[in-house]
């Protein structure tokens, strides 16, 4: 089940969001101080170290399922081990005569081969960029936090901050690298001079980003702590917000189309004008519910018959408190008719091309996307593959076509991170046996 687990309260996934933030950057921001005080061939091996442990912090709130997101440190610490690379590769260009070939040896001094931040600036400032290029769908770690705790719109009240402050968090970080690139290169450009690190130096090439840093912490502690005090504002007016409670959703589906009502339509829906399931209802806080139950409420909401519909479990998804969750249902009618019929639905029936349509101009419920896409991506992926990654037909790139006939009798889990984990990683990847042996090394083997 997709939950944390270790629950965190509200007030600590805020304080969270800022030691993320904390350990992240001031990781990439001491290489860049240290270096205009000690030697070159140490830089390296201190980024090293520090894009370890944070490649070990980063993989350890992934397996505790914390509500750290783990954009910032992901970019950090393939940051800091690029630039350690490309700083012993100088290093090594140096101490083989190799740079002498190309440029003349007066101009040279070996004492100072590199100056850190003119590497780890650009490098931050790029993958950064790159992140933010291929959005949370198709860069790694956040491919990877939705697999193991599902949609922010799944989380509860504090997924919708999670998602601002992770997109805040990645943009103020671009610029102040962006920033930090163009100031040192600027000035390494206009005014530095190869012969030693003096004062002025010192103060542009390490200090200046190391102000930035501080600067960007303690704003970030300002905003973190209004955040934080506007939650607790509202939890005084409206009680019921942090009440422990559950949710059950259910998808209707009937050969290839899916049964949608608009939200507008109910006055206490909170995404006026947007497609979803009509058949939705909360309740009292239960940790498990099972199909038979699942089963009864529909009946109760809908007024149709037992024997006229089948009903799958699909997944769960809970916040980070643990106190309130979501069971995912799928419910398939033996006939559209019996639903239009027997229920109290009012909606429409949309096939594929009419979902696609909705879902590509934003005409769907944010949770109801989330929803589709976990369908889609199971299918798709168990439908192509076996577990392991491996494909189930010898036509390279070969997609089978994606249809909701059968759903309810199909031999997949939905609530398995298995098949989502065979959809990010599987035969027509690139490097797929070594990206499958590097995941097994760092834990990634098991059912997640």
């Amino acid at each position: 089940m997709n939950s944390p687990s270790n629950p965190t309260s509200n007030e600590t996934a805020v304080y969270a969001l800022w030691i993320n933030w904390v350990i992240s950057v001031g990781a990439l921001c001491v290489p860049v101080l240290t270096s205009v005080y000690v030697p070159a061939i140490a830089v390296p091996l201190l980024c090293i170290l520090l894009g370890v442990l944070l490649f070990f912090y980063t993989n350890r709130s992934m397996r505790d399922r914390s509500v750290i997101c783990p954009l910032i440190p992901s970019v950090a610490y393939r940051s800091l081990l690029v630039s350690a690379l490309i700083m012993a590769v100088i290093l090594i260009s140096y101490s083989h005569g190799i740079v002498d070939r190309f440029f003349e040896t007066e101009l040279l001094n070996r004492r100072i081969p590199f100056l850190t931040v003119l590497i780890v600036s650009p490098v931050t400032f790029f993958y950064s960029v790159l992140a933010w290029l291929q959005g949370t769908r198709r860069f790694g770690v956040c491919q990877r936090c939705k697999m193991v705790l599902g949609d922010f719109s799944e989380r509860g009240i504090m997924g919708s901050v999670l998602d601002e402050e992770s997109r805040f968090q990645h943009t103020f970080m671009r610029w102040i690298w962006g920033v930090v690139a163009l100031i040192s290169w600027g000035y390494y450009m206009l005014f530095y001079i190869n012969v030693n690190i003096n004062v002025p130096d010192k103060f542009f090439l390490g200090w200046v980003p190391a102000i930035l840093y501080l600067i960007s912490v303690v704003y970030l502690a300002t905003r973190y702590f209004t955040i934080w005090a506007y939650y607790y504002s509202n939890l005084e007016t409206n009680d019921h917000a942090s009440a422990p409670s559950t949710a059950i959703r259910y998808l209707i589906l009937s050969s290839d189309t899916i049964f949608l009502s608009r939200l507008g339509e109910f006055a206490d829906r909170p995404d006026q004008n947007l497609y979803d399931t009509p058949a939705i209802i909360a309740i009292d806080y239960h940790a498990d519910i099972d199909l038979a139950t699942a089963k009864r409420v529909f009946t109760e909401i809908s007024a149709m018959k037992e024997d006229t519909f089948d009903i799958r479990f699909m997944y769960y998804s809970a916040d980070n408190t643990g106190t309130q969750n979501i069971f995912h249902y799928i419910v398939c009618p033996h006939t559209r008719k019996e639903l239009e019929d027997q229920s109290f639905f009012k909606g429409k029936w949309f096939n594929l091309t009419q979902l696609e349509r909705a879902l590509h101009n934003h005409d769907v419920s944010r949770l109801l996307a989330s929803e589709l896409n976990r369908l889609h991506t199971v299918t798709m992926a168990w439908k192509t593959y076996d577990a392991e990654g491996r494909r189930l037909y010898k036509i390279k790139n070969y997609r089978p076509s994606f249809r909701f006939k059968g759903i309810c009798d199909w031999d997949v889990d939905f609530n398995s991170q298995r098949w989502l984990k065979v959809a990010r990683l599987n035969q027509d990847k690139p490097f797929f046996r070594l990206r499958r042996l590097i995941d097994r090394l760092r834990g990634g083997d098991s059912d997640i």
